[in-house]
């Protein structure tokens, strides 16, 4: 999968890797206040970069 942001993944491990396989058969999430955080700053920051990109149409 290509990110549009600039992200760098970890990979996940231990106790988090358990967790997360639970929540995806489950079909649940795993998310803190501080990835939700991270989540919009991406988004905001792709949102502006394609209405810049658009205005110069």
């Amino acid at each position: 999968m290509k990110y549009t942001g600039n992200t760098i993944s970890k990979p996940v491990v231990g106790k988090e890797a358990k967790a997360l396989v639970k929540a995806v058969k489950s079909g649940g999430y795993i998310a803190n206040e501080q990835g939700i955080a991270t989540a919009k700053r991406i988004a905001e920051q792709i949102v502006k970069r394609e209405t810049d990109a658009g205005d110069k149409i």
